[in-house]
């Protein structure tokens, strides 16, 4: 019986909830994520970056 009080109590709130309102979560969720995701794969970028030309420096020919 306490089961079925918990999926009843849910259905109801989820259905009092406006569809723009969950629309607007799911689109600001998405836009966090995203922008989490292009922050760490430029930062992933950048130091992949500075590893190859800091190896590039220690291996140039024209400065010994």
């Amino acid at each position: 019986m306490q089961r079925v009080l918990y999926i009843a109590s849910f259905i109801f709130l989820a259905s009092m909830a406006s569809s723009c309102q969950v629309a607007d979560l799911v689109f600001h969720t998405g836009a966090w994520s995203g922008f989490i995701f292009v922050a760490a794969l430029s930062a992933v970028i950048i130091w992949i970056l500075i590893r190859v030309m800091g190896k590039r420096r220690k291996n140039d020919w024209t400065k010994r």
